[in-house]
């Protein structure tokens, strides 16, 4: 038996109560979902690269001048980082760790397997769903965003993120500094020619400005624009209850539809 839309509205006027129990059943199944599923909330922070400082500034122009004496010492004239290695530093596996173990996050991003969790589960969870790293092109800036179901742990996790990685940063740029600082100190104590010592000297003197300026300033690589706050409670990004809803409606729709298309088939068929 062909199903037209003649048929299908007869069907319906004679399965009106199937059609109904089945919409019915769905809008409220919908309902019901959204208000018991667990809500997620977003904090984000607003980051900025910190403007190099005037040791920077040296460094840039003794790399011209005496970039091959450094090279053969084994110092480097660069600043501890670009900006794309910064921003990969909030990304990367090890940060996440020191999160996670700090904090002993296991068990409240495993509540409920907890003793199976690892730490590479926590670091998976949080590259895939809970983080999100994304640099505006055209202003440079940086938004550092974390969801999760507790709003405050959600800002909490953000700005500690950006701290625990400029403080990666900064260790690693005074670390670099003290290498260097040895190295050329090792090639001072070598030499005796005045031109060459005057030249390790204004390195020296230009690393020591990079680690004192990396040890003082508040900020080293990230320049907080916005810090993460907590999100209000009825600012969920997930899930949308209108959108559950609308789908468990459209779903009793399309069901209900379908169910009395069937019978109108199976009743032709007997018939």
């Amino acid at each position: 038996m062909a199903i037209t839309l003649e048929t299908t509205l007869a069907g319906l006027r004679r399965h009106r109560w199937l059609f109904a129990a089945i919409l019915v059943g769905s809008t409220v199944l919908s309902v019901v979902v959204a208000l018991l599923s667990q809500p997620v909330y977003r904090s984000q922070v607003m980051i900025a690269p910190v403007s190099d400082n005037g040791a920077m500034g040296v460094l840039g122009g003794l790399a011209s001048q005496f970039g091959g004496l450094a090279s053969l010492a084994g110092v480097s004239l660069g600043k501890g980082g670009n900006w794309s290695e910064s921003i990969a530093t909030l990304r990367s596996r090890h940060l996440i760790e020191s999160l996670v173990d700090s904090r002993k996050l296991l068990p409240v991003l495993f509540e409920n397997a907890q003793d199976k969790a690892t730490m590479g589960d926590a670091v998976y969870l949080f590259q895939n769903t809970i983080l999100a790293v994304q640099e505006d092109a055209k202003t440079g800036l940086v938004t550092v965003s974390v969801k999760w179901h507790d709003r405050e742990a959600a800002a909490e996790w953000a700005n500690a993120l950006v701290l625990l990685a400029d403080q990666e940063l900064r260790s690693k740029a005074i670390e670099t500094a003290n290498s260097s600082l040895a190295a050329l100190q090792r090639e001072l104590d070598q030499t005796r020619d005045v031109e060459l010592r005057s030249a390790i000297s204004r390195l020296m003197e230009a690393q020591l400005k990079v680690k004192l300026a990396a040890t003082v300033q508040q900020s080293y690589a990230f320049k907080v624009i916005d810090p993460a706050v907590v999100a209000d409670p009825d600012k969920r990004v997930q899930p949308t209850r209108t959108t559950m809803v609308l789908a468990g409606v459209l779903f009793g729709l399309i069901a209900g539809l379908l169910a009395v298309a069937l019978r109108i088939e199976f009743a032709g068929r007997r018939a």
